[in-house]
């Protein structure tokens, strides 16, 4: 009996397995042609700006869908709704490869954006679904580690594919790996279904706040300043520093000291704020971050740019799981996949608007003051912080680690 208890409680049984596998291969699916992306329309003789709306169209379109799948995912199941969404991104990054138009690209980047918006938010509702209640926090702080893994593996890999100007060949191995997200998906068996969901969940809600989770507002927009200021050095920072002389296997190391530093700082960041206070605990975090965005442009030699990474990966890592836990501990449980998609709404204009914007800032001062506004504007995530979120609103973020 004591056995069975047990794993009831366990948080990696074989369908959380499954859920997280395929999250983590559809994250390295989008890091691969998020890397190769920018170099493969510099190749094409995009401009800065040209590039930059690549970027934003995707999230543009994930932006559009986003308000909706909390709907769909209580009324029509996640099944549906995550097989639908990751085949339509997985398939749409492979015929990214097959062309050189601008205008195609778009149309291909705005089907991505639709498809990622529709996994993400549903591959985490899954994970609640087959979470013991007692470990949520826990098993969600798993499932965002995700993301910091395949922004350590993902750019290095894809710089490697793609050396020699093989951008085609990035494209491709991101399909297979998205492909191998969707037949774990399929093997999943405890996901709610449309026979199980539950139609009248968003039935109390009238106009707007069907789609919108009032209490997961102030932390989605504080989110969209954070998001913002990332998307000028995911988007750009490759570009940059192999303009400045840096090789790709430094740029590589780049990006895997950021990805090891944030998935520290979602291991530890909650333990450390709970012994400091969010006050301190959310300044010292925006501090890192524009230490790093002001180290970036006078770094001469790779320890400086790596040393960057390690700062703001410590500090983005950190401010993240906090706003999300904000954003979805502060919702009454029954509009949990509402509040998740208020907040994912707050990242996806953060750093979708902000590619083409400091895309427009870089055609006309240069990347360099890009990464000066960008720590100017990381100052406004504390600002924000303390005048939208008093902090006796903290205590809801050291629940646990979420994304």
């Amino acid at each position: 009996m004591k056995n069975r208890q047990d794993q009831h409680k366990a948080v990696f049984t074989r369908d959380f397995l499954l859920i997280f596998l395929a999250g983590g291969l559809i994250r390295i699916c989008y890091q691969i042609q998020g890397t190769v992306m920018p170099l493969y329309g510099n190749e094409l003789g995009f401009t800065a700006v040209m590039v930059g709306t690549t970027t934003t169209v995707c999230t543009a379109a994930s932006l559009i869908l986003r308000p909706v799948l909390g709907i769909w995912l209580d009324r029509y199941g996640r099944r549906i709704i995550v097989l639908c969404g990751t085949g339509l991104f997985v398939l749409a990054t492979w015929l990214c490869g097959l062309t050189g138009s601008f205008a195609v690209l778009l149309l291909l980047r705005a089907l991505q954006g639709f498809g990622f918006a529709a996994h993400t938010t549903a591959v985490n509702t899954m994970a609640t679904d087959v979470l013991p209640e007692e470990r949520m926090a826990e098993g969600i702080g798993y499932m965002g580690l995700t993301g910091s893994v395949s922004l350590a593996l993902a750019p290095a890999l894809a710089l490697t594919l793609v050396e020699g100007g093989r951008y085609r060949q990035g494209f491709h191995f991101a399909f297979i790996v998205g492909a191998l997200a969707v037949f774990c998906l399929l093997a999943v068996r405890s996901v709610v279904g449309r026979e199980q969901a539950a139609p009248s969940a968003s039935g109390t809600y009238q106009g707007w706040e069907r789609f919108w989770e009032k209490e997961a507002l102030k932390p989605a927009f504080i989110m969209l300043i954070l998001g913002a200021c990332y998307a000028g050095v995911s988007t750009f920072l490759a570009i940059y520093a192999l303009g400045k002389g840096f090789s790709s296997s430094q740029v590589s190391v780049y990006f895997t000291v950021n990805a090891v530093a944030t998935a520290v700082a979602r291991l530890v960041g909650s333990s450390a704020m709970r012994r400091i206070g969010m006050r301190k605990g959310m300044f010292a975090a925006s501090g890192l971050c524009v230490s790093a965005f002001l180290l970036i442009p006078v770094s001469s030699s790779a320890v400086g740019l790596w040393a960057a990474a390690a700062l703001h990966g410590l500090g983005y890592g950190t401010i993240y799981p906090q706003l999300n836990a904000l954003a979805v501990t502060r919702a009454a449980p029954e509009r949990r996949g509402t509040a998740m998609a208020t907040f994912l709404t707050g990242m996806d204009i953060g750093v979708g608007f902000g590619a083409g914007f400091w895309g427009f800032i870089i055609d006309r001062i240069g990347m360099d003051k890009m990464f000066h506004i960008c720590a100017a504007v990381t100052v406004l995530v504390y600002v924000a912080y303390r005048l939208l979120l008093p902090a006796g609103d903290g205590k809801g973020a050291n629940k646990g680690r979420l994304r």
